[in-house]
């Protein structure tokens, strides 16, 4: 009896280890076996509870969300890793046992009854006030046995701060694209409609009137143009020619087209006069790029600098190149680029001045497009600028030096 009494003491301790030895069939020995067989039973099942929750730990330390477990009174048992870095805690100690409510600040909003009484198996919350950097969304599930009593609640925190981003750029975007279109449209209905009654007999009227329909169907062209392209490049169906380029030839040729360009004044329609300082290095760089493509970037960079460049003007174009890059850069003397708004100079219809911009006829999708050309290139593109002395736009593209032998063998293998 002593020992029948001391196995279950250690039984209830959870040491499982110990045996009886039995030495008779009696009462005594049937009550020692049956001892014997509960100890093995229970290790047995405490090793697979162990099991069982080890793999929970290892699935919830794995998982891409949050995951929170609490009793049927609200207060938290279990916590992920996630979960600790989202609710900005170093330790699953910081929060067992307080009240879910208060750990997610929504106390004043929500009841706990509110969280696990739903006519869906789950309550939906969003979390915007956990984090300046975060957006989260907290679902909520009863934790009901099959006899239907609810012991706690699971709450899952996901992440959902990028698409949220994403729909927000998604209506902006909408609302930037009905904008650019509905000015030249509305501009292009009235001309069409002061022609229609009787402008369009007016041999002054008429001409001009025509021309800025013109004008204003070829700005919303362009406009669309641009859009397919982005359309493509997002998609990942835009095609690249590859070639191997001459960049400082290339360079060199585009720069002169906007030298006639600043000469005959086709892009400004002003008597602003403007020059082009070159920096361009005398060495044959050799940079696989699709030479339409880069074209297009370097004419949007070029553009805005002698739009925004100020009477007498100096455009400042350099190339150079390091161990494993080619430099480009083109600097004006306009007004430069609020601090501000460096970051938003890529974006899709973004422009500093708005006004100026709409009136010279810019779509505010050219240096969107520049950025996703440079990008599909391998390349880097980026601006520095300081109001009141103008911009710098740099493109950096990687860049593979050949040696003088290589290059001709290469030739001569294609």
């Amino acid at each position: 009896m002593k020992k029948i009494r001391g196995q279950t003491l250690k039984i209830a301790q959870g040491d499982f280890t110990g045996r009886i030895k039995v030495r008779a069939n009696d009462e005594l020995g049937q009550l020692a076996g049956a001892i014997n067989n509960l100890s093995i039973r229970v290790e047995e099942s405490q090793e697979s509870i162990d099991s069982e929750r080890r793999r929970l730990d290892s699935v919830l330390s794995h998982m891409t969300d949050g995951v929170l477990a609490t009793d049927r009174r609200g207060n938290i048992i279990i916590a992920n890793n996630l979960a600790l870095e989202m609710l900005g805690v170093s330790a699953e100690a910081e929060l067992i046992g307080k009240s879910i409510l208060d750990m997610l600040d929504i106390r004043n909003k929500y009841t706990f009854r509110d969280l696990m009484e739903s006519e869906q198996d789950y309550n939906e919350v969003i979390l915007d006030n956990l984090s300046d950097e975060i957006i989260v969304s907290a679902t909520f599930s009863p934790i009901q046995r099959e006899s239907g009593f609810v012991s706690g609640m699971v709450c899952v925190l996901h992440d959902i701060t990028d698409q949220v981003q994403e729909e927000e750029e998604r209506k902006q975007f909408v609302s930037n694209v009905s904008h650019e279109l509905r000015t030249p449209l509305t501009s292009v209905r009235s001309y069409v409609e002061a022609l229609g009654d009787g402008a369009i007999n007016d041999p002054e009227l008429g001409p001009k009137f025509l021309q800025v329909v013109e004008d204003e169907t070829d700005r919303m062209i362009r406009m669309i143009n641009d859009l397919l392209s982005l359309s493509r490049m997002d998609a990942g169906t835009t095609k690249l020619d590859l070639e191997y380029v001459n960049i400082s030839e290339l360079f060199n040729y585009i720069l002169d087209r906007f030298d006639m360009i600043i000469q005959n004044d086709e892009v400004t329609g002003t008597d602003k006069q403007y020059s082009i300082d070159r920096h361009i290095t005398n060495k044959s760089l050799w940079v696989e790029i699709d030479p339409d493509k880069f074209t297009q970037v370097i004419d949007n960079i070029m553009n805005n600098a002698v739009k925004y460049s100020p009477d007498g003007g100096i455009i400042t174009a350099r190339l150079t190149d390091t161990h494993n890059h080619v430099i480009l850069s083109i600097a004006d003397q306009g007004l430069g680029i609020p601090r501000k708004d460096l970051r938003h100079v890529f974006d899709r219809f973004f422009r500093v001045d708005k006004a100026r911009s709409r009136k010279q006829g810019g779509t505010g999708l050219g240096l969107a497009i520049s950025k996703e050309v440079v990008n599909l290139l391998g390349g880097q593109i980026w601006v520095n600028s300081t109001e009141g002395k103008g911009s710098t736009f740099y493109i950096a593209l990687p860049y593979v030096q050949f040696e003088e032998d290589d290059w001709d063998d290469q030739v001569d293998e294609g």
